[in-house]
């Protein structure tokens, strides 16, 4: 009985899959493209792959059946519908494989979205597409001239199928849950009636327009179908990208749209495309926002657990502290169980406590919760570590990428050397180490701020990798060259190890990875900037002896020195502790955090949100600003660049300025103002804090030639030597 119950079920299963792949075949012929007999989405490939999925390998006769019934009815050759039934079934078989071998879940990590991306998705048609294309030119139903195209559209539309129709029916194929409140029903009403309203405004509406007058506001799309992947989860990101598809392949079929071309096989390749994009973008954003919020239960999760066993373990001290009390004959046994449960509970909540401290910086990035916000004091010290480890990664990476700019000048090698023993004398002394920096009274030539960076990263190693002794500075000219040279009492280096010490995160003697010796990244930082700079690096070690690191800098003249006040003021003066700062940000949260932290920095702050309020404050004429702070994006379009001009000549002052902005690819904004510095977010305090003391170091004198021009007291020409380029 049971065994013939099995067999109904499967049986039904069997003819409801079927039906469903025979009448989404049928409608993937139908907007196919040209000729050719292949679609720029084949959606039984999604539907196949679904049913191995969730009822194994033995439903391929649902392929079988249906191939073979569509092919009949289309009049293919009976050789060409064999191959092509043979390789959907491989198709679906090896994209279930690979699910199931990776673990692949639908909507729940990023990871599992870009590997069902790479492996079902691009991996498994690869099959379908080699058997099927080839059985359509050896049965006749195409040439071997097509074939080329042909395999790469049938890739592609079992591609576009996979990726959109598989995790819809993943999603949608279970009871219902998202109408649970009025709100959320609003939101679905909301998304997928502009949706629709977009689509059907662009192919039906616009469609009846003159020629000429066609406006495509299909892109509109885009927000809602962020808005679905963030707010309505799996189910909403599959259905916004059905509907944004279906328009689209609808209006295409009907000659309408931007996908309507007189080149039918580039239409449908853009076709095909676009389906992936889409719905791939979808996905991603869905899977991101989930995973998120993954971390964010398995974070509340350990703070349970650990309550309990907090509760757990003061239960148990409790009633051993009870049974001290009701047995004093034995407190010698009692006192040596209550040394061992404390040593055991210690040991016991060091592990949640170590799982929670790693979910937190997870939230930290993300996030910030109330819970949490009496332990940021405990998490400055491990923020502080990553942080460090962030930015030697963003320096390699910021080299490579060519995104490190160059300001060659000339100046005092003395001011760099006094800069460097501020920065690392108590980092040596801190070890029982001694630094010695000799000046030399000469002028160089190169960039101040990378050469500074190279030392730093020298004298960092050379105190990290130094246990006694200590680390001495000294210059020595040669010819047209400065050599400085950075020697330590460490260990040394051997012959061997000399060339690949400069690799990424390679290390001498530390095969456990201790934080102590760092991550590996200083002397590659330095190969790195000293070949931007082409200043040749020197290494001369003895093991047991110690070893010394220089670098040869250009000798320069004594006419133009860059005196480094500009770099003095950048550590803070008392003057610039005065100033009024015009803070612009259209972000509320930026905005606030930026507002609060320059006050706590002495600061007079006027904020704005945008570029109305920002010309109101600067031209009130109560609190005239002293100094611009703006982001790059603001809003309607507007930058940064564009209001600090604005700004500058309605106030009829030449404000200085700082531009903040998040884009890592933008180098100098296209229309940059003199008297202006970009900075890359994140930006600390101590870099804000430069910034603007180096904006405001000559503020005053600037004021003056400002009022000497109001006055018509002069016609001199401005003075851009502050300009910061």
């Amino acid at each position: 009985m049971q065994l013939a119950g099995e067999h109904l079920r499967y049986s039904s299963l069997l003819a409801i899959f079927t039906l469903a792949y025979m009448f989404t075949g049928m409608v993937g012929l139908f907007i196919q493209t040209g000729h050719d007999g292949i679609t720029p989405i084949w959606p039984p490939s999604g539907i196949a792959l679904y049913a191995f999925l969730r009822f194994g390998p033995r439903m391929w006769p649902l392929i079988v059946i249906s191939i073979f019934m569509l092919g009949w009815h289309h009049n293919i050759p009976l050789l060409s519908i064999m191959f092509a039934a043979f390789g959907n079934t491989c198709e679906a078989l090896l994209g279930w494989k690979l699910c199931r071998h990776f673990g692949i879940e639908f909507g729940k990590r990023l990871r599992d979205t870009w590997l069902f991306l790479l492996l079902p998705v691009l991996m498994a048609p690869l099959a379908g597409a080699s058997i099927g294309s080839l059985g359509m030119v050896l049965g006749g139903a195409a040439d071997w001239q097509a074939l080329p195209f042909m395999w790469l559209m049938w890739w592609l539309g079992d591609a576009c199928g996979i990726l959109l129709f598989t995790p819809l029916l993943y999603a949608w194929v279970r009871p219902p849950a998202m109408f649970r409140s009025a709100p959320r029903l609003l939101e679905w009403f909301v998304i997928t009636g502009f949706s629709i309203f977009l689509g059907w405004y662009t192919f039906v509406f616009e469609r009846q327009q003159p020629p000429g007058e066609f406006i495509n506001i299909m892109f509109l799309v885009t927000p809602f179908l962020l808005w679905a992947s963030i707010r309505l989860g799996l189910r909403g990101a599959t259905l916004v990208s059905l509907i944004a598809c279906s328009w689209v392949l609808w209006g295409a079929a009907g000659g309408t749209g931007p996908f309507a071309m007189e080149n039918v096989r580039m239409a449908g390749m853009i076709e095909s495309s676009f389906i992936l994009v889409i719905t791939l973008t979808a996905l991603v954003v869905q899977a991101l926002f989930r995973e998120h919020t993954l971390d964010l239960e398995s974070i509340r999760q350990a703070n349970e657990a650990l309550t309990e066993r907090v509760r757990q373990r003061t239960a148990e001290l409790q009633r051993t502290n009870e049974a001290l009390m009701a047995a004093r004959d034995s407190a010698e046994q009692a006192n040596a169980s209550k040394t061992r449960f404390l040593v055991a509970a210690s040991h016991d909540l060091r592990q949640p406590l170590q799982a929670i401290t790693t979910h937190t910086d997870i939230l930290g990035m993300r996030s910030s919760l109330p819970e949490i916000a009496g332990n940021i004091e405990q998490l400055e010290i491990a923020n502080r570590c990553m942080t460090r480890i962030l930015d030697k990664l963003a320096d390699i990476s910021r080299i490579e990428a060519g995104d490190v700019t160059m300001d060659i000048g000339v100046f005092a090698v003395d001011s760099l050397l006094d800069e460097l023993g501020q920065q690392h004398s108590q980092e040596a002394a801190s070890k029982g180490l001694s630094l010695e920096i000799t000046r030399c009274g000469r002028n160089i030539r190169s960039d101040y701020t990378l050469l500074l960076q190279i030392l730093q990263n020298l004298i960092s190693n050379a105190i990290r990798y130094t246990d006694s002794g200590g680390i001495t500075v000294e210059c020595h000219p040669q010819d047209d060259t400065l050599r400085i040279a950075v020697t330590d009492t460490g260990p040394g280096i051997q012959e061997e190890h000399r060339d690949i010490i400069f690799e990424e995160f390679y290390q001498l003697d530390n095969p456990a990875r201790s934080r102590d010796r760092g991550m590996g990244m200083g002397l590659a930082i330095v190969r790195r900037l000293a070949s931007l700079l082409d200043l040749p690096v020197h290494l001369d070690s003895a093991p047991g002896q110690g070893s010394t690191f220089a670098i040869d800098v250009p000798l320069a003249g004594e006419e133009t020195v860059d005196t480094g006040n500009n770099r003095d003021a950048a550590r803070g003066t008392p003057a610039a502790q005065r100033a009024t700062v015009l803070l612009i940000d259209d972000e509320p949260a930026v905005l606030h955090s930026q507002e609060i932290l320059l006050k706590n920095m002495g600061y007079g702050v006027l904020s704005a949100a945008d570029s109305d309020s920002a010309r109101r404050l600067a031209g009130s004429g109560e609190s005239q600003p002293d100094l611009i702070i703006t982001d790059y994006r603001l809003p309607e379009g507007e930058t940064g660049s564009e209001l600090i001009e604005q700004l500058r000549e309605e106030t009829g002052r030449q404000l200085p300025a700082i531009i903040l902005t998040g884009d890592v690819a933008l180098a100098r904004p296209a229309n940059e103002p003199a008297r202006c510095l970009l900075l890359k977010k994140p930006v600390t305090v101590d870099d804000l804090q430069k910034a603007i003391n180096r904006q405001l170091a000559n503020r005053t004198g600037r004021d003056r030639l400002e009022q000497t021009h109001r006055n018509g007291q002069g016609n001199q020409p401005e003075d851009r030597s502050q300009d910061i380029k």
